[in-house]
Protein backbone atom coordinates (compact mmCIF):
# COMPACT_ATOMS: atom_id res chain seq x y z
CA UNK A 1 0.00 0.00 0.00
CA UNK A 2 1.48 3.37 -1.06
CA UNK A 3 0.87 6.58 0.84
CA UNK A 4 1.40 9.94 -0.82
CA UNK A 5 2.24 12.80 1.50
CA UNK A 6 2.27 16.50 0.74
CA UNK A 7 4.37 18.67 3.03
CA UNK A 8 3.41 22.25 3.83
CA UNK A 9 5.46 24.84 5.59
CA UNK A 10 4.06 25.95 8.92
CA UNK A 11 4.85 29.63 8.50
CA UNK A 12 2.91 30.10 5.26
CA UNK A 13 0.67 28.40 2.74
CA UNK A 14 3.25 28.12 -0.04
CA UNK A 15 3.31 24.86 -1.94
CA UNK A 16 6.22 25.58 -4.32
CA UNK A 17 9.74 26.76 -3.58
CA UNK A 18 10.29 30.38 -4.41
CA UNK A 19 13.27 32.04 -5.99
CA UNK A 20 14.48 35.51 -5.17
CA UNK A 21 14.45 37.46 -8.42
CA UNK A 22 14.60 41.08 -9.43
CA UNK A 23 12.39 41.31 -12.50
CA UNK A 24 10.54 44.24 -13.96
CA UNK A 25 7.00 43.35 -15.00
CA UNK A 26 3.73 44.90 -16.13
CA UNK A 27 0.52 44.40 -14.17
CA UNK A 28 -2.95 45.05 -15.56
CA UNK A 29 -6.13 45.26 -13.50
CA UNK A 30 -9.72 45.13 -14.73
CA UNK A 31 -9.35 48.50 -16.46
CA UNK A 32 -6.40 47.07 -18.49
CA UNK A 33 -4.25 50.08 -17.62
CA UNK A 34 -0.58 49.01 -17.38
CA UNK A 35 1.18 49.41 -14.04
CA UNK A 36 4.94 48.90 -13.74
CA UNK A 37 5.84 46.56 -10.87
CA UNK A 38 8.92 44.84 -9.49
CA UNK A 39 8.73 41.06 -8.92
CA UNK A 40 10.85 40.17 -5.86
CA UNK A 41 10.08 36.46 -5.33
CA UNK A 42 8.74 33.97 -7.86
CA UNK A 43 7.53 30.39 -7.66
CA UNK A 44 5.40 28.10 -9.79
CA UNK A 45 2.30 29.02 -7.79
CA UNK A 46 2.77 32.75 -7.18
CA UNK A 47 4.98 35.78 -6.68
CA UNK A 48 5.70 38.72 -4.41
CA UNK A 49 5.75 42.15 -5.99
CA UNK A 50 6.36 45.78 -5.20
CA UNK A 51 3.86 48.30 -6.57
CA UNK A 52 3.57 52.05 -6.06
CA UNK A 53 -0.16 51.91 -6.81
CA UNK A 54 -2.61 50.36 -4.33
CA UNK A 55 -4.22 47.08 -5.36
CA UNK A 56 -7.20 45.53 -3.58
CA UNK A 57 -6.87 42.13 -1.92
CA UNK A 58 -8.75 39.40 -3.86
CA UNK A 59 -8.40 41.43 -7.07
CA UNK A 60 -7.74 39.42 -10.20
CA UNK A 61 -4.83 40.84 -12.17
CA UNK A 62 -2.85 39.98 -15.27
CA UNK A 63 0.92 40.13 -14.99
CA UNK A 64 3.41 40.09 -17.85
CA UNK A 65 6.93 38.99 -16.92
CA UNK A 66 9.73 39.07 -19.50
CA UNK A 67 10.63 35.52 -20.46
CA UNK A 68 7.55 33.98 -18.81
CA UNK A 69 4.72 35.65 -20.69
CA UNK A 70 1.39 36.93 -19.41
CA UNK A 71 -0.44 35.12 -16.61
CA UNK A 72 -3.55 35.71 -14.50
CA UNK A 73 -3.14 35.93 -10.73
CA UNK A 74 -5.13 36.81 -7.62
CA UNK A 75 -3.83 39.21 -4.94
CA UNK A 76 -3.86 37.27 -1.64
CA UNK A 77 -1.98 39.51 0.80
CA UNK A 78 -0.61 43.02 1.28
CA UNK A 79 2.22 44.40 3.40
CA UNK A 80 2.67 48.10 2.67
CA UNK A 81 3.65 48.35 -0.99
CA UNK A 82 4.47 44.62 -1.22
CA UNK A 83 1.78 42.25 -2.46
CA UNK A 84 1.56 38.48 -2.55
CA UNK A 85 -0.17 36.99 -5.58
CA UNK A 86 -1.18 33.44 -6.47
CA UNK A 87 -1.33 32.32 -10.11
CA UNK A 88 -4.76 31.08 -11.19
CA UNK A 89 -3.00 28.39 -13.26
CA UNK A 90 0.41 27.43 -11.82
CA UNK A 91 3.42 27.92 -14.07
CA UNK A 92 5.31 24.99 -15.53
CA UNK A 93 8.15 24.07 -13.17
CA UNK A 94 10.86 24.59 -15.82
CA UNK A 95 9.47 28.05 -16.69
CA UNK A 96 10.34 29.37 -13.23
CA UNK A 97 14.10 28.96 -13.69
CA UNK A 98 15.00 32.62 -13.98
CA UNK A 99 18.66 32.52 -13.02
CA UNK A 100 19.37 34.60 -16.13
CA UNK A 101 16.43 36.94 -16.70
CA UNK A 102 15.20 37.57 -20.23
CA UNK A 103 16.46 40.74 -21.82
CA UNK A 104 15.01 42.90 -24.52
CA UNK A 105 18.49 43.84 -25.75
CA UNK A 106 20.23 41.17 -27.78
CA UNK A 107 23.97 41.34 -28.24
CA UNK A 108 25.21 39.96 -31.55
CA UNK A 109 28.55 39.43 -33.20
CA UNK A 110 28.49 40.91 -36.70
CA UNK A 111 31.94 39.74 -37.77
CA UNK A 112 35.11 41.71 -38.12
CA UNK A 113 35.14 45.45 -38.50
CA UNK A 114 36.31 46.70 -41.90
CA UNK A 115 39.61 48.47 -42.08
CA UNK A 116 39.40 52.25 -41.87
CA UNK A 117 39.04 54.06 -45.19
CA UNK A 118 42.32 55.86 -44.65
CA UNK A 119 44.39 52.68 -45.24
CA UNK A 120 44.03 52.74 -49.05
CA UNK A 121 44.89 56.43 -49.07
CA UNK A 122 47.97 55.70 -47.00
CA UNK A 123 49.01 53.18 -49.68
CA UNK A 124 49.02 55.96 -52.30
CA UNK A 125 45.89 54.79 -54.14
CA UNK A 126 43.34 57.26 -55.49
CA UNK A 127 40.44 54.81 -55.13
CA UNK A 128 39.86 51.88 -52.82
CA UNK A 129 40.91 48.53 -54.28
CA UNK A 130 38.14 46.59 -56.03
CA UNK A 131 37.33 42.95 -55.44
CA UNK A 132 37.04 40.42 -58.29
CA UNK A 133 33.26 40.78 -58.63
CA UNK A 134 33.41 44.56 -58.94
CA UNK A 135 36.20 44.28 -61.52
CA UNK A 136 34.09 41.82 -63.59
CA UNK A 137 31.04 44.12 -63.38
CA UNK A 138 33.05 47.11 -64.57
CA UNK A 139 34.50 45.06 -67.43
CA UNK A 140 31.05 44.17 -68.85
CA UNK A 141 29.05 47.24 -67.81
CA UNK A 142 29.29 49.03 -71.18
CA UNK A 143 28.31 46.06 -73.36
CA UNK A 144 25.39 45.23 -71.02
CA UNK A 145 24.04 48.80 -71.27
CA UNK A 146 24.40 48.88 -75.07
CA UNK A 147 22.70 45.48 -75.42
CA UNK A 148 19.87 46.60 -73.13
CA UNK A 149 19.27 49.68 -75.28
CA UNK A 150 19.54 47.97 -78.67
CA UNK A 151 17.61 44.76 -77.96
CA UNK A 152 14.15 46.39 -77.63
CA UNK A 153 14.66 48.32 -80.90
CA UNK A 154 15.72 45.14 -82.67
CA UNK A 155 12.58 43.39 -81.40
CA UNK A 156 10.38 46.30 -82.56
CA UNK A 157 12.08 46.25 -85.98
CA UNK A 158 11.62 42.48 -86.30
CA UNK A 159 7.94 42.79 -85.38
CA UNK A 160 7.39 45.53 -87.99
CA UNK A 161 9.21 43.50 -90.64
CA UNK A 162 7.02 40.50 -89.88
CA UNK A 163 3.86 42.60 -90.30
CA UNK A 164 4.96 44.07 -93.62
Amino acid sequence: MAVTAKLYREQDERIADRQTVNLGATLRRDDQRPVDIQVDDLSATGFRMLSDEPIAIDATVSVGIAGLGRHTARVVRRDGQHYGCRFVVPLAIDAVDVTTPAQTIVRAEFGTVAAPASTWRDAGLEEPPLDAVELRIRQFRGPIIVAGLLLPWLLVGAALAALA
